[in-house]
C-alpha cells in the first residue's frame, strides 16, 4: 500500500531553482495504475517548462521520462499488473475526440497532457499513469536505462522510422547529444548506413567507441566537400549525399549543413526545437527536391519495439546519475554545457 505523502521536486513558481517538496500521494483513475518511480530522466524540453514555455499550471512535478514498478491498477485496465516493471512514454492523457485520437493517431492529439510538461511528471516516488501509454521492460533493463528511452530514444526513434528509408540506405544523425548518441546506434541496428554529425569531436569519438558505431564521422566544422568525400565513400548510390538526415539538434548552422549533406530527393526529419525557427535556403529545397518532415515521439507500439530493439542489442546509454536532492545542480550542469548523453535522477 502506497503512503499518502511523497517527495517530489514540484515546480511552484515558473524559473526558480529545482527544490524537494513533500506532496500527496496521486490516486489512479480507473484506466490508470499508480507507478513508483525508480528513475525520471531530464530533459531540454524540462527547462522549457520550468520557463514557462507551455503556460503549465502551477503548480506542476516536472520529467516525462520515467520508468519504475506499478504500485496499483485501476479498475478498467487490462494487460498489467502490479509488480510489472513500466516505462511511461510521455502523454499522460489524450482527448479521445479529435481527428486524430479518432484516427488512431493520439500521439497527435490536439489536446493532450504532458507529463513533467502540463501535468504532473516523474520527479516523484509515485506516480499516476493512463496504461495506454506505457511499456513492459524487460527483467533485465536498468531503470536508469528505460527512463530516457520514454522521451530521448523514443523520439530519435520515431524521427528514424519517420525518415522512411528502406533498410540498406544512408542516415544522418546530425547533433550527438541525448538523442543523436543513441540514434546512431539504434540506425545502425536496423540497417543503416549511419553517418554521426556533430560540431565537438569528443562526441563523435563517444558514439566511435560503442559496439554499434556509426559508419563515418562527420565534424560540422568541416568543408562540406570533404564531408561529402567522407559520405560518398560509404554508399553506392547514383546520388552523392545521404537518403535522409535526422535533426536532434537546436542549433541553427545545422540546418543548412544537413540539407547540403542530404541528396537530392532526400527526406530531413526536424526533432530540434531552435528558438528562432530552422533557415535553409530555398536553392537547397526546391532544386534538390528535399522533403521537409516534422516528428514528434514514437507511440506506444513503436516505443515497445524501441525497448526490445535496444535490450536485444545491448545499446549503451551514457548516463549521469543524480539524486532528488541534486536536482538544481544538475539543471546547472546541464546549462553550462558540460553536460553529454543523459542525466537521470534516480530515486531509491
Amino acid at each position: 500500500m502506497a503512503p499518502t505523502t511523497m517527495k517530489a521536486i514540484q515546480i511552484q513558481q515558473y524559473n526558480e531553482s529545482y527544490h524537494i517538496s513533500e506532496v500527496p500521494v496521486p490516486k489512479a483513475k480507473p484506466h490508470q495504475v499508480l507507478v513508483r518511480i525508480q528513475a525520471a530522466g531530464f530533459c531540454h524540453t524540462d527547462l522549457m517548462a520550468l520557463n514557462n514555455k507551455f503556460n503549465t499550471t502551477l503548480p506542476f512535478i516536472g520529467s516525462h521520462e520515467p520508468a519504475g514498478v506499478i504500485e496499483e491498477v485501476g479498475s478498467e485496465v487490462t494487460g498489467f499488473q502490479r509488480g510489472d516493471r513500466v516505462g511511461c512514454i510521455n502523454f499522460d492523457s489524450v482527448c479521445g475526440k479529435c481527428a486524430d485520437c479518432k484516427a488512431g493517431l493520439p500521439i497527435y492529439c490536439d489536446a493532450p497532457l504532458m507529463k513533467g510538461i502540463t501535468t504532473d511528471g516523474g520527479w516523484a516516488e509515485y506516480m499516476v499513469a493512463d496504461a495506454r501509454f506505457l511499456v513492459k521492460l524487460p527483467d533485465d533493463m536498468e531503470f536508469k536505462v528505460a527512463a530516457p528511452l520514454m522521451c530521448a530514444g523514443i523520439s530519435i526513434y520515431g524521427g528514424i522510422v519517420r525518415a522512411d528509408v528502406p533498410e540498406g540506405g544512408s542516415i544522418g544523425i546530425v547533433g550527438i547529444g541525448g538523442l543523436g548518441h543513441l540514434g546512431t546506434q539504434v540506425a545502425k541496428c536496423m540497417g543503416y548506413k549511419v553517418a554521426a554529425i556533430d560540431v565537438k569531436q569528443s562526441a563523435l569519438d563517444a558514439v566511435a567507441s560503442y559496439e554499434h558505431s556509426p559508419d563515418v564521422l562527420i565534424l560540422a566544422t568541416d568543408s562540406v566537400e570533404k564531408s561529402l568525400d567522407k559520405i560518398n565513400g560509404m554508399i553506392s548510390s547514383d546520388y552523392p549525399g545521404l537518403d535522409a538526415t535526422v535533426l536532434a539538434t537546436d542549433h541553427p548552422a545545422a540546418f543548412e549543413l544537413a540539407a547540403a549533406l542530404t541528396r537530392k530527393h532526400g527526406t530531413m526529419v526536424l526533432l530540434g526545437q531552435p528558438e528562432k525557427g530552422i533557415t535553409m535556403s530555398y536553392q537547397t529545397v526546391i532544386y534538390k527536391d528535399i522533403k521537409l518532415v516534422g516528428s514528434l515521439v514514437a507511440d506506444t507500439a513503436q516505443a515497445q519495439e524501441l525497448v526490445e530493439l535496444f535490450h536485444r542489442n545491448r545499446l549503451h546509454v551514457e548516463i549521469t546519475e543524480w539524486k532528488m536532492e541534486e536536482a538544481e545542480q544538475m539543471r546547472q550542469w546541464y546549462c553550462s554545457g558540460a553536460s553529454s548523453g543523459k542525466n537521470v535522477i534516480v530515486i531509491e
